[in-house]
């Protein structure tokens, strides 16, 4: 199959192996595939991000970087068929999934971040056939590939203390941040304060129907969700989806009393925090990966159902010639929300979408 390749750190479009289901496995054809922060993290800190797996003994990101690797996790595509004793949506189903297969040993490995299973960035993936779902007719295929991103967001606040009337500010609106905010409205929490340098990133936050949105250079926004929500003290929810080292530690010293603060973001470095600042605090940190996984399917039927424009949060598209150029202007955020690749686009250049301001419903 057609596939791009990171190899030594850049993104070469050759041949790569078909990967072939195994046992309770299925073959997808991909439609579209997301780049996800992860994915940033992975190629520009590779050493850091393979000993972090060592180091919490997490196999499932676990590979080579001395072999070919064929990324993407965000994923829609078509069923082709399936392994032995394996059973799901027809072939010729559109679907999307959790993106997780199991390898001979047993072990558990994710799409994507796998030698042996290749991802969206090639032209078939092989997953477990029971992290499949159907998507339907209502959303485009393509889009779809925005479920997982949007479901971390989502699912992570599910774990949350967020409610009715919670103060809650989402730091970076990123997709996954863009999900918190949305989950957080959903939940009735407020007021919702999102925070972004991108001034693209602000108006999707407020196209969503966050209460504010600031940029944290001019503006802190703990302070200010804490001005928007009165004199009666509120535990409040922070959410964090930066990896920016340092980040952490300054939200424990600017959140109020009992606040929950959600790590989502991987800083990939050491990083430094003062802990017996949130312990005066009484503050929770919950450091996120895992979440509910009914929550997957709960954000495709939020999408299906248009609650959330999916169009309007992707403002690129590029082939897999375009790779290279795809992740350089995502270490920009002020050019980019969430960039597709299409498996049949050419070119080596990111295509931009722009989407009518007032396109998502508040």
């Amino acid at each position: 199959m057609r596939a791009a390749v990171l190899e030594d750190g850049r993104f070469r479009v050759r041949e790569h192996p078909d990967p072939v289901p195994g046992p309770g496995q299925a073959l997808v054809e991909t439609a579209a595939c997301g780049i996800c922060g992860s994915d940033l993290s992975a190629v520009a800190h590779t050493d850091e991000f393979l000993r972090a797996s060592r180091d919490s003994g997490t196999t499932s990101f676990l590979f080579d970087p001395d072999r070919p690797l064929v990324m993407g996790h965000e994923f829609s595509g078509r069923v082709l068929s399936y392994g032995p004793g394996a059973t799901g949506p027809e072939p010729g189903t559109g679907v999307v999934g959790l993106p997780w297969a199991v390898d001979a040993g047993g072990v558990v490995r994710t799409v994507g971040y796998s030698n042996a299973f290749p991802g969206g960035f090639g032209e078939r993936i092989v997953v477990q056939a029971q992290a499949l779902l159907p998507v339907p007719p209502s959303l485009d295929l393509g889009l779809a590939a925005l479920t997982e991103p949007l479901a971390v967001g989502f699912g992570n606040i599910a774990r949350s203390a967020a409610g009715k009337d919670t103060p809650a500010v989402v730091v970076g609106c990123g997709p996954v941040g863009l999900g918190a905010v949305a989950a957080l409205l959903e939940r009735g929490a407020g007021p919702v304060v999102a925070s972004d340098p991108s001034p693209l990133r602000r108006a999707a936050a407020a196209r969503l129907g966050a209460h504010a949105v600031v940029d944290p250079a001019a503006q802190d926004p703990v302070r200010l969700c804490a001005e928007l929500a009165g004199a009666r003290p509120r535990p409040t929810v922070v959410v964090n989806c930066v990896g920016v080292p340092g980040m952490l530690n300054r939200l424990l010293h600017t959140v109020p009393r009992g606040t929950e603060i959600l790590q989502i973001g991987g800083v990939m470095t050491e990083d430094v925090i003062r802990p017996v600042v949130g312990i005066y605090k009484d503050v929770t940190i919950r450091m996120c990966l895992t979440y509910p996984p009914e929550q997957f399917g709960a954000t495709l039927a939020r999408l299906a159902e248009g609650r959330i424009d999916p169009a309007s949060l992707v403002t690129g598209e590029a082939g897999f010639g375009g790779l290279d150029a795809a992740f350089a202007s995502l270490r920009r955020p002020e050019e980019h929300i969430k960039v597709l690749i299409r498996p049949g686009q050419g070119g080596t250049g990111v295509t931009a979408r722009r989407a009518p301001a007032d396109d998502m419903p508040r």
